[in-house]
């Protein structure tokens, strides 16, 4: 047993030393399709690996996009990473990324504010010098922050909108580092040097640059798994038929061990606020909402309602928190889910969120960006409309 777990874990070293070769090996665009593929969690890569490996090798790809370029189709992945991230590693890949890009744009700044705020109490020292550095390192060092200011200096005048924030951190930046100072001075520096020659407003945006990507593609077209079977928080046996058919219905995912609270327990107090628009939209019956665990084996009934009864849902027959009896790997297929698993529980996982016809077919999906409530009802609101003229 030892000879095969010893030999098991040589393999798992080996596989992820060639990722981290690759990437190593990627000089121009001609290799960007290996980095976007690295981005998805979906990649087999990444499977029974633990969260902290998977950090390591997926900060390490998004931080080869400042080297060889931004493409569109990655755009999303490094947003997502600045707006919900805490990793400061990852938060730190996803700043240098930015730098990818063809030119500075100020709509940029308010996801480096909000990966300030996500990573200033937990920051630390990290490297993109080598993969596997050993510390004390010998090689070039940064921190998130360093990685965030330095964008900020990059973006110059783009980034006057920063000036208030970066002012307010001016006393807590000078007990960081040495490279979070340096870079904090110049970011302050090349913001505010000519602030004055550039009109910011927060409302528009360059022409050129056209809309920021807000989710992925829809997951491709397929019949609805319909005898996946479910448990919902109060016990009741379902399938994908009873739960999420028959009305159009607001479909998200989360687990309860989630340590980001930027992603499943923000999911799910959302998720109570919308049910509470919907009833004030006078939908009630018309619009269902179902949040589905990543985690069925752990997230018992008794995880389900008190997760959700914690986080401001009450339940009815319009809103339920589910978990898989049978059937996962068919649903995952069927939505095209963002999730991978460690050897206990999962290791990474987008934010998702789906709105279904009342034959359970995906019509419109919100993923990797925060999704809004507002946007998720008026849209879950024209399938209700659709539906009906279709009768």
């Amino acid at each position: 047993m030892i000879s095969q777990a010893r030999t098991a874990r040589a393999s798992a070293e080996a596989i992820e030393s060639a990722v981290a070769a690759t990437v190593d090996g990627i000089v121009d665009a001609t290799g960007v399709d290996s980095l976007i593929a690295l981005m998805a969690e979906r990649n087999p890569v990444y499977q029974g690996r633990g969260a902290a490996t998977v950090i390591r090798m997926r900060g390490y790809a998004m931080a080869a996009f400042e080297r060889i370029g931004l493409p569109d189709r990655a755009f999303v992945f490094v947003l997502e990473e600045l707006e919900s991230g805490r990793s400061p590693y990852l938060i730190a890949a996803a700043a240098r990324a930015l730098r990818g890009l063809d030119r500075p744009e100020r709509r940029l700044v308010p996801f480096l504010l909000r990966a300030i705020d996500n990573v200033v109490e937990r920051d630390e020292v990290i490297t993109f010098a080598e993969y596997r550095p050993t510390w004390p390192a010998r090689v070039e060092t940064t921190t998130a922050l360093a990685e965030i200011f330095r964008t900020l200096a990059w973006l110059g005048p783009h980034a006057a909108s920063a000036i208030v924030r970066l002012s307010q951190l001016e006393s807590f930046v000078s007990g960081s580092p040495e490279v979070t100072r340096s870079a904090f001075a110049a970011a302050l520096a090349a913001v505010q040097a000519e602030a004055v020659f550039v009109e910011e407003s927060c409302c528009t945006t360059p022409a050129a640059a056209g809309p920021l990507p807000d989710h992925e593609a829809l997951p491709r077209v397929r019949r609805p798994p319909l005898r996946v079977r479910f448990e919902d928080q109060a016990g009741r046996r379902l399938t994908f038929s009873t739960a999420l058919t028959g009305a159009p219905t607001i479909v998200t995912f989360f687990y309860t061990r989630c340590m980001n609270p930027n992603k499943c327990s923000l999911t799910i107090t959302k998720v109570g606020r919308l049910h509470r628009a919907i009833a004030d939209a006078g939908r009630s019956g018309a619009i269902r909402i179902a949040a589905v665990s990543y985690d069925p084996g752990y997230d018992l009934p008794s995880r389900l309602v008190a997760y959700g009864q914690n986080r401001g849902i009450v339940f009815d027959e319009n809103i339920r928190l589910l978990r898989t009896t049978s059937g996962f790997a068919s649903l995952a297929t069927y939505f095209e889910l963002g999730v991978s698993y460690g050897p206990a529980t999962v290791n990474q996982h987008r934010i998702e969120a789906f709105v279904l016809d009342s034959a359970g077919s995906i019509q419109s999906s919100f993923t990797r960006l925060q999704w809004d409530g507002t946007d998720v009802l008026a849209t879950a609101v024209d399938v209700v409309e659709r539906d009906a003229a279709l009768r």
